[in-house]
């Protein structure tokens, strides 16, 4: 009996044994990749991390994109002057201004200072040029000297008499040469980038403290002039001419150091208070029609703007040439008005004197041949004449 049981617990162990070693055999089978499995699997492994890195990737730009928005957008600013501190040209120097800050949504902040206040007129294209200040709308005349070109930039001589016709002398006549030429001539002379013209049918009177009923009593008078035509033109014709810093005029006049001066319009005029110590307004002939400053930007800070900015800038100076055609010939008639109202005489020279003074301007077109490009310009100005202008063509014998 107990035989028996040993028999039958050695015979539960043995087979206690072989199922336990076959478990584990099977066990051990099924650890054993086939064939080619393991390869797959670590390839599987392979592109999971792939994804997931570029994941990652993903995940990096946009925490970059993110902290971009997050992060301040740079400001610029700007604080232009032109000539002139009052009436049109100021208003036009105005209205740019807004229109860039308004237009850029704040990111050029561009403010308009009073003339002479950051530099002195005749250095503005320097002052912008060295980074000193980022804009300008200086008169090119002003720059005549070292860029002669200018001259016939700024206006034509005055024998154009609308700022349509400078317009497409300008920007139209050999397409559109004299504001190329003018635009490497003035990034020779500093770093500087035109954004464009800014014109101005001007009108600009001469006016006087003493009677200059005619030609006849210009020789003699002690004139101010800012303008390299008219003052040559007046200059031949007997004035002794100087020139003075805009915001000195008033007081020349006041103190009898000058007799008659040219400086813009009748809106200028009035807005500087020159009826007060003058009498007589030049209205015939018209000293200046028409002219054309420049806006303009470094070169630097111009190349450094986004975009989207830059056609927005040019947009803004547009937009001042719309306003200034606009609102110039209201502004003009109604200071004639004013003149009046104020007691100053209107003078106007009959038409054999104002003949006369056209052909001292015209007289000048040599002088201003100094360099090629001038040389080209004066071609191309009286190529236009001859077409737009038969009449004063013939009359001064282009």
């Amino acid at each position: 009996m107990i035989m028996r049981n040993k028999i039958k617990y050695l015979m539960f162990v043995s087979l206690a044994l072989v199922l336990a070693i076959s478990l584990v055999a099977g066990a051990c089978a099924k650890a054993v990749p086939e064939e080619g499995a393991e390869a797959e699997l670590q390839a599987k492994l392979a592109a999971e991390k792939a994804k997931v890195s570029d994941l990652e990737d993903d995940v990096s730009d946009l925490e970059d994109e993110i902290e971009a928005l997050r992060a301040p957008a740079k400001v610029w600013h700007w604080y232009p002057s032109t000539w002139c501190g009052a009436g049109l040209v100021w208003d036009q120097l105005t209205y740019i201004s807004d229109t860039i800050t308004e237009a850029s949504g704040g990111r050029i902040i561009c403010e308009p200072t009073a003339p002479g206040a950051l530099c002195p007129l005749k250095e503005m294209v320097d002052f912008v040029g060295s980074g000193a200040t980022d804009a300008m709308m200086p008169y090119p005349d002003h720059y005549s000297g070292r860029a002669p070109v200018s001259v016939m930039f700024a206006n034509g001589c005055y024998l154009l008499d609308t700022a349509i016709e400078m317009r497409h002398y300008l920007e139209g006549q050999n397409d559109g040469r004299v504001l190329e030429m003018t635009e490497e001539e003035w990034a020779r002379l500093a770093n500087v980038v035109i954004v464009g013209p800014t014109y101005y049918p001007l009108e600009m009177i001469l006016i006087s403290r003493v009677p200059i009923d005619s030609i006849d009593d210009v020789p003699g008078i002690k004139f101010r002039c800012g303008d390299v035509p008219v003052a040559n033109a007046m200059g031949k014709l007997g004035a002794a001419v100087v020139w003075s810093e805009p915001g000195e005029i008033y007081t020349m006049l006041a103190t009898g150091a000058i007799d008659a001066f040219t400086y813009g319009s009748t809106s200028e005029s009035l807005a500087m208070g020159f009826h007060e110590v003058t009498k007589y307004w030049l209205k015939k002939p018209v000293s200046g029609p028409a002219l054309a400053d420049a806006f303009i930007v470094n070169g630097d800070v111009w190349r450094e703007l986004p975009a989207e900015l830059r056609p927005m800038v040019k947009a803004a100076v547009e937009g001042g040439n719309a306003y200034m055609e606009y609102h110039a010939w209201v502004e003009i008639q109604r200071g004639w008005i004013e003149a009046e109202e104020y007691g100053m005489e209107i003078v106007e020279w009959s038409d054999a004197d104002v003949l006369e003074y056209k052909n001292a301007v015209a007289s000048f077109f040599p002088e201003y041949s100094k360099d090629e490009a001038s040389t080209e310009a004066i071609d191309i100005l009286k190529d236009f004449i001859k077409e737009w202008k038969p009449k004063l063509a013939e009359e001064i014998g282009l």
